[in-house]
């Protein structure tokens, strides 16, 4: 059987490998090591240092992936909802129930004028139609109102979602950065 000498490159000694053989442990430090070979020469390299380049390599590719999904779910909450940023540059919500609210008090407002303008022109004896167009309108202001509610617990629902999914990517991310 034909031999090639080669060095362990972990501590220099000697070896002597078949043509053949892809592995081989080092008589005197016991490293594992790869055969390789090119054209013209024949070394080795520890398999331990292979394992935690791979390793390593396989965690940048982790880090890189979860920060691209969270770079995309972050653009689409803001391509799929009226935002504003913090000072961190997060999005953050401009309306809400509190808004909702505050629209449903002015349709609620707005028909309560209505249904008196309503009562104002039939009490002046206008025609039959002047009266019924500010009530249309109260009634229109008030279902409205009551959509926006929905609307707004809807958006709510959404966000919470969105939040969630965001703060555990960036616990994730974190963690692994500091491992």
């Amino acid at each position: 059987m034909e031999t090639f000498s080669v060095r362990c490159n972990h501590c220099g000694a000697q070896l002597e490998v078949g043509r053949e053989t892809r592995f081989v442990t080092c008589q005197f430090c016991n490293s594992q090591l790869e055969v390789k070979r090119t054209e013209s020469t024949v070394f080795t390299e520890e398999i331990a240092k292979i394992t935690q380049n791979t390793e390593r390599m396989a965690g940048s590719l982790e880090v890189l992936e979860l920060q691209n999904d969270l770079e995309r779910l972050d653009r689409e909450w803001i391509a799929s909802n009226p935002v504003s940023f913090d000072k961190d540059g997060r999005p953050i919500n401009q309306t809400g129930s509190g808004g909702a609210a505050l629209g449903l008090a002015f349709a609620i407002f707005f028909a309560i004028v209505c249904f008196g303008m309503a009562g104002f022109a039939a009490s002046m004896g206008a025609p039959g139609i002047f009266p019924l167009v500010p009530i249309g309108m109260g009634i229109f202001a008030v279902v409205a109102g009551i959509m926006g509610i929905g609307k707004a617990n809807q958006y709510e629902s959404r966000r919470s979602d969105y939040e969630q999914r965001r703060a555990a990517m960036v616990a994730r991310l974190d963690a692994m950065r500091r491992s």
